[in-house]
């Protein structure tokens, strides 16, 4: 009877032991359980203890760490949504640009490649995404390619021959820029790249249409010049002085017109790369004193002192005559242009083994120093309070300075306001070596610039 008793109580007793262990250890469960469901990703996972003990103290703590948690994570996954957006919207607005933009990283690898640069290259986004920039395309200036290591490294601007996918050639205007970034970012240069072949069209078409235009008022003016030329000729003492003066003027203006043309003609074939010179052993002082003598009336008209310097023992240039007779004639008319009345206009050389200088000094007006270095510039007027207009259409001196060039001379101005300019340029000389001419590096020199014209 006894041994049962003891065994009653002991069955009771480890009954009640287990039950008190799993009160015990039920709350511990589900807080294991609770942690596992969060590490897993249910974010609204709670839990619900109330053990009156240090359980519930660790729940409590748990709920708000998830409660945190759960508001961090809510907040990092909006900004990462506002992030792509913003990197969506942002590759949509460089998509959508005219311009090639490549994206690189330190290594020269392609990050980003909108359409414009797919079309410029037949490269797809996929194909140079992550590849070498000089595996997709090849830059070209003068036949000499432009490395990545060049253009990547620092700023560049310049224009350059594209060849891309199945040999696809652009000209494109290359511009770089440096991207002040850390290393982690991995983004180095922005590589922009303007298609020019749509403006050479343009700039085609109207060089074509100038080409035409001119070349049509061209025939009918010469001649309107030439009828007027020879009736004003021979009718001279025929008819009266009032209708002798009107027909002079029209014959003026058609000469002014004919002139025009030619200029723009002339113009067209210099951007045409197109403009002949014959360079050839030339005396230059014919030419020098033609010009004077033909603007000598004009001088004569405004009161303006006309003088070629005394030259002696000038030597034979090497010139195109009637191209280079255009330039001093231009250079000439141009001073007396701008001489008032009084002033004094003359032409002189100075003589060096090398080369002939001749300048055409004014007492004119002057040149404001900002206007001085575009005054070669196609179309470039000088605005002067003191002129009542701008004279001549500002082709005179561009077209000079393209001739000089091709002639491997060189033109320059030095002027001041209200004191006169200075035009000079520069003829290589004749050299004579026992008695022949010795022509052979200048001609070796014009024919690689593509300048002789036989």
């Amino acid at each position: 009877m006894t041994s049962l008793l003891y065994l009653a109580a002991a069955t009771i007793s480890t009954i009640l032991a287990i039950i008190f262990l799993f009160w015990i250890l039920r709350p511990l469960k589900l807080l294991i359980k609770g942690t596992q469901d969060f590490s897993d990703g249910n974010l609204n996972r709670r839990l619900d203890l109330r053990s009156g003990d240090e359980f519930e103290e660790a729940g409590s703590s748990f709920n708000l760490m998830a409660e945190k948690l759960s508001k961090t994570i809510q907040a990092i996954e909006n900004q990462q949504v506002i992030a792509v957006a913003e990197k969506n919207k942002f590759g949509e607005i460089l998509s959508s640009v005219i311009d090639g933009i490549i994206a690189l990283d330190f290594n020269k690898n392609i990050l980003f490649f909108n359409k414009a640069a797919e079309e410029l290259t037949n490269f797809s986004l996929a194909e140079a995404q992550g590849r070498k920039i000089d595996e997709i395309i090849h830059l070209f200036s003068d036949n000499v390619e432009i490395l990545s290591k060049t253009y990547s490294q620092s700023s560049f601007n310049q224009t350059a021959k594209l060849i891309g996918k199945q040999g696809k050639q652009t000209k494109v205007h290359v511009m770089t820029a440096q991207v002040k970034a850390t290393v982690q970012t991995d983004l180095n240069c922005i590589l922009i790249l303007h298609d020019l072949s749509r403006e050479e069209e343009l700039e085609q078409m109207k060089l074509d249409f100038v080409s035409m235009a001119s070349h049509e008022l061209k025939t009918p003016l010469t001649s309107i010049v030439g009828y007027l030329s020879v009736f004003l000729e021979e009718n001279q003492k025929n008819i009266p002085k009032e209708s002798y003066d009107l027909l002079s003027k029209a014959f003026t203006a058609a000469q002014q017109l004919q002139t025009l043309i030619s200029n723009l003609l002339n113009v067209n074939k210099i951007e045409r790369e197109q403009l002949s010179v014959t360079p050839a052993p030339t005396d230059f002082l014919p030419i020098l004193t033609k010009s004077v003598d033909d603007l000598r009336s004009q001088a004569n008209q405004k009161g303006i002192v006309l003088n070629l310097a005394p030259t002696d023992n000038l030597p034979k240039v090497i010139a195109d005559p009637i191209r280079i007779g255009e330039v001093v004639t231009n250079l000439v008319a141009n001073a007396i242009n701008y001489t008032n009345a009084g002033g004094k206009v003359e032409i002189s050389t100075i003589v060096s083994p090398t080369e002939v200088q001749t300048t055409v000094s004014d007492t004119g007006i002057g040149i404001p120093p900002q206007a001085i270095p575009h005054l070669f510039n196609k179309f470039f007027r000088v605005s002067n309070t003191e002129q009542k207009a701008n004279k001549g259409t500002g082709l005179g001196l561009y077209i000079s300075r393209s001739i000089i060039e091709k002639l491997h001379g060189k033109i320059w101005v030095e002027s001041e306001v209200g004191k006169g300019s200075r035009f000079s340029f520069t003829l290589p000389v004749i050299t004579q070596t026992a008695g022949s001419l010795d022509t052979k590096q200048f001609t070796s020199q014009a024919f690689q610039s593509g300048t002789l014209n036989y």
